[in-house]
């Protein structure tokens, strides 16, 4: 057995015991002094299990072992800070000028053109109009930042066609002005990569401070543990965790009465990460059936006034910015081109639909890969996805109206796999299904038996790993999918349930 795969292992062993504590909450009702003893033994377990248990990043192809993913650093710390040169689509065209300068990248055959998602040849690319793009300061600092990154990654190839630079223009933004002057060194990557540990704690302790010890320990065990939410895609990059941990704080915020503060911190993730608007939505939902029923929730209000506001003025500002409006239609054009594929690392009901249809390729050395042009030909009717979107929230209405405000927004859960095509590590949000159902450290037994059947699935998922790599993402889809469904029946057979059974309960050391 390798190390990678004792690591596969242990982590599909803390789920086991995660899920087996949660099934014994379920069935007896009550949080024992034994039970949180365990829960916080599987913490420590899963925070240690999060960094691979300090072999960091084993067996990665495209970084060396240590704490920075230098493949993912790349494009955050070169993206960002050549932004106003580059724009969303000239990332991997300077990189290949500025590297045959420097006497490197003779081997490399292809780079991604980010303007149509094809790769082209090498040699089409003209360095004059590249250079003419940066100042003469400027070019050299790119030449000297891409010196620092150039022996540190082993993929070149795979990285030139890789997918660029993809923050929103509002945190894009925020990031240039963050590292616009910064040198890369291994300082200033060590400095940058530890701020995502910083606003992770900073969550962690709101969201112990609004849910309780143990609603917060079982949430946050599960986060380490998560397949999608590992060290092995984004730990040790820049800022990778800024939207997650304002999804959890601002969850906190909610929790604890707080509408202004919520909004501002959900507002904030969907401008990171544009996706999280739809967890507003069930939020809209609920406002919008107090306003009905004549019962005020000035908490809703304020949370959806605010997060609105928030994204409505940073959306006029970057229009009304003159400067930045380029930059603004090249992101449009780009993330719009995004979402048009799925890729084999998606995760979601579209990837479902295409790769369940395409022909899998492998090449000599066994990686496994599915043609552009299949992906293209299998792509859904563009109606469809929209369709069937809408056709769940239409069939979870009644689960959001009869939820507390904060808990209805786990039913964006299932919106967002119907609607979107997400980079697997986005479902780090799947977190949230294990954190809202608890209000004042209680919990329905039914939802607790949920969290459960979440961890085993993961455990699953972490287990075709462990036997084969391939079609995994494809394969997490799938799973993922079928929980949602049970877990969308469960909430209906105890909305359908007469008599309800009592919450799980927590009593007083």
């Amino acid at each position: 057995m390798t190390i990678y795969q004792a690591l596969l292992l242990g982590r599909i062993l803390l789920l086991g015991a995660l899920a087996g504590l949660l099934f014994s909450l379920a069935r007896s009702g009550v949080v024992s002094r034994h039970h949180r003893i365990l829960i916080f033994a599987v913490l420590v377990g899963a925070l240690a299990s999060y960094p691979n248990f300090g072999v960091l990043h084993p067996n990665q192809s495209g970084y060396q072992p240590g704490h920075i993913h230098y493949y993912d650093a790349f494009h955050y710390f070169m993206g960002a800070k050549y932004l106003p040169e580059l724009g969303y689509s000239r990332l991997y065209e300077a990189t290949l000028v500025a590297g045959r300068e420097l006497g490197a990248f003779g081997a490399i055959n292809h780079v991604r053109d980010l303007t149509t998602y094809v790769p082209r040849p090498a040699a089409t690319v003209t360095p004059d109009p590249i250079r003419s793009r940066f100042s003469r300061a400027r070019w050299e600092m790119f030449k000297n930042d891409l010196a620092f990154f150039g022996p540190r990654i082993d993929a070149w190839p795979e990285l030139l066609i890789d997918r660029g630079y993809n923050d929103p223009p509002p945190r894009a933004l925020l990031m240039h002005l963050l590292v616009g002057r910064l040198p890369a060194s291994a300082l200033t990557l060590a400095l940058l990569t530890s701020l995502d540990y910083l606003v992770m704690i900073a969550a962690a302790w709101t969201v112990w401070r609004a849910f309780g010890a143990v609603p917060a320990a079982l949430a946050l065990s599960f986060l380490a543990l998560s397949f999608f939410a590992r060290f092995d895609y984004i730990g040790g990059s820049l800022l990778r965790w800024d939207w997650i941990a304002a999804l959890l704080a601002g969850a906190a915020a909610l929790a604890r009465g707080s509408g202004t503060t919520g909004g501002l911190l959900l507002g904030y993730a969907a401008a990171a990460r544009v996706f999280p608007v739809l967890f507003l939505v069930p939020l809209a939902i609920k406002w919008a059936q107090a306003r009905l029923g004549r019962r005020p929730e000035p908490m809703l209000a304020a949370c959806l006034r605010t997060a609105f506001g928030f994204l409505f003025v940073l959306s006029v500002g970057l229009v009304a910015w003159t400067d930045q409006r380029p930059l603004v239609l090249d992101f449009l054009a780009k993330i719009r081109l995004h979402a048009q594929d799925p890729f084999v690392n998606s995760v979601g009901l579209g990837p479902i639909l295409v790769f369940s249809s395409v022909p899998w390729s492998s090449t000599a050395d066994g990686t496994v890969y599915v043609p552009a042009e299949a992906i293209a030909e299998a792509r859904p009717a563009a109606y469809l996805l929209p369709l069937l979107s809408a056709g769940y929230l239409l069939a979870a209405l009644p689960l959001i109206l009869r939820a507390r405000p904060l808990e209805s927004m786990t039913f964006a859960v299932p919106l967002i796999f119907c609607a979107l095509s997400l980079t697997g590590y986005y479902y780090s949000f799947l977190v949230l299904l294990l954190l809202l159902p608890w209000h004042e450290s209680r919990a329905r037994q039914v939802s607790v038996l949920e969290m459960a059947l979440l961890c085993v699935i993961m455990a699953c998922t972490y287990a075709f790993e462990l036997a084969s790599a391939e079609h995994l993402f494809y394969q997490a889809s799938i799973q993922l999918g079928l929980f949602l469904i049970l877990w969308t029946v469960f909430e209906y057979v105890r909305l359908g349930s007469r008599s309800r059974p009592p919450p799980l309960t927590m009593p007083p050391d």
